[in-house]
């Protein structure tokens, strides 16, 4: 029979040409299918655990589907659970999650050895997640195995700082108890990046001292990393809180270097010739709005540096230099040098000594310093009482309302003394043997 043939017939389409097809088609529906059941997944993401079962019926493979559908069974059925759980690590073998569940299910079922393994594995999948460490973190401490829980917490919190808030109460409640003290003796020989701020917090919040006290006797055998600053500035902090002044004292002399100590008397550095450090026992400078606050060297001041306070306009009452003071119960003198040059203000400023522990009361103050006077003396005279554990001498405003507080111009102090008046002699001496060898 003769083939009909017209530009307009169609050839018939060959096998190869048909597998294409089915393929392309297969190719297309499968998209589809697995864009779906993607959509899906994101939605369980999202929260969504109704879409759980959508993604699996268009994707029976979806790993994120298949993984909360065995979190859901959890122990009900652990058998199901295991075998779904199976399957999403075939489907995303770098998702550490399914071992974590599978983990559990080994916990509920008394295989230790088994349910650790499985922790250890997801470890290794992914060391460097911060989210993993929580997580064998958190292990761990179920396991009653609070030094495995702590350092895992460490190396969350050095890789994200950020964790430290959220977990940093967490590692204060173990410090607090007795029974998980030891976990903190690896931390403190070789402290990490976050143990200072973790140690200012321990401070400032444990319930007990004896936990403040703890850490930092375990931080002080640590040979290789000495105290920091930091910490000595939160341990005294916390001491002058309980109101333990003559141990916050020491703590703070023992601190200081060689040369530091050479300045110790009643009153630190009275001669302001090296830089305070804002903390403890020494001077506090605080510049405000239109003040400066500097060590400089002046003529008339035998060479040395004098505090130099430089007010341009100031508006407001003065919350000058001060420092906190450790004096016995009885009659003292403080005496220094001063000199202003233009400070025209109606109040001035003066130098007063207040008690602070264990009720605020003014033991003494100076005269005002105002206008312009070379370098001359100045002095007063205070009474400490038996009950006073506390002292502090501060530069004020004089005045009591704003005219009287505003000031321009410039003051120098140097040579600042407190001396006992039944035994000058002994004032240095007795503060310098309160420091260790």
């Amino acid at each position: 029979m003769a083939r009909f043939q017209s530009d307009g017939a169609h050839k018939p389409i060959s096998p190869r040409r048909i597998l294409i097809l089915l393929a392309a088609a297969f190719l297309i529906w499968r998209i589809g299918t697995v864009g779906l059941s993607s959509h899906y997944a994101r939605s369980i993401t999202a929260g969504n655990n109704e879409a759980v079962s959508k993604a699996l019926a268009w994707d029976d493979r979806q790993p994120e589907a298949l993984y909360r559908r065995a979190v859901a069974l959890g122990k009900e059925d652990p058998d199901d659970a295991a075998d779904l759980l199976i399957r999403a690590n075939r489907q995303h073998p770098a998702d550490a999650r399914p071992f974590f569940v599978a983990a559990d299910t080994a916990l509920a079922q008394g295989d230790l050895a088994r349910a650790d393994a499985l922790v250890e594995t997801a470890l290794r999948l992914k060391p460097a997640n911060p989210e993993i460490h929580q997580r064998v973190a958190r292990y761990w401490l179920f396991r009653n195995d609070a030094p495995r829980a702590i350092r895992h917490w460490s190396l969350a919190m050095e890789i994200s700082p950020a964790l430290r808030p959220s977990l940093f109460p967490y590692l204060l409640k173990l410090a607090e108890e007795p029974r998980t003290w030891s976990a903190y003796e690896v931390l403190t020989t070789s402290p990490p990046s976050w143990w200072d701020a973790f140690f200012s917090l321990v401070a400032r919040r444990a319930k007990e001292r004896a936990t403040v006290q703890r850490l930092y006797s375990l931080r002080r055998k640590s040979e290789q990393t000495p105290i920091t600053p930091a910490e000595r500035k939160s341990y005294i902090a916390r001491l002058k809180q309980d109101g333990l002044i003559a141990q916050a004292y020491i703590t703070w002399v023992n601190g200081l270097t060689r040369t530091q100590r050479q300045r110790l008397g009643l009153i630190y550095n009275g001669g302001f010739e090296i830089e305070s450090t804002d903390w403890g026992f020494d001077w506090h400078m605080r510049a405000g709005p239109r003040v400066r606050i500097e060590r400089v060297y002046t003529f008339g001041s035998d060479k040395g540096k004098s505090l130099h306070l430089a007010f341009d306009g100031h508006q407001g009452p003065i919350d000058g230099p001060f420092q906190a003071l450790f004096l016995d119960a009885g009659s003292y003198r403080l005496s220094g040098r001063v000199h202003t040059d233009g400070l025209a203000t109606q109040g001035g400023l003066k130098w007063v000594v207040r008690c602070l522990r264990p009720d605020a009361q003014t033991l003494g103050e100076s005269e005002r310093f105002l206008g312009a006077n070379e370098w001359r003396d100045f002095g007063f005279e205070f009474q400490v009482a038996d009950a006073c554990t506390l002292q502090e001498i501060r530069l004020v405003s004089a005045g009591k309302n704003p005219r009287e507080y505003r000031i321009t111009g410039d003051a120098w102090f140097d040579r600042l003394v407190i001396g006992k008046q039944s035994e000058p002699a002994q004032d240095s001496l007795r503060v310098r043997n309160m420091a260790s060898p």
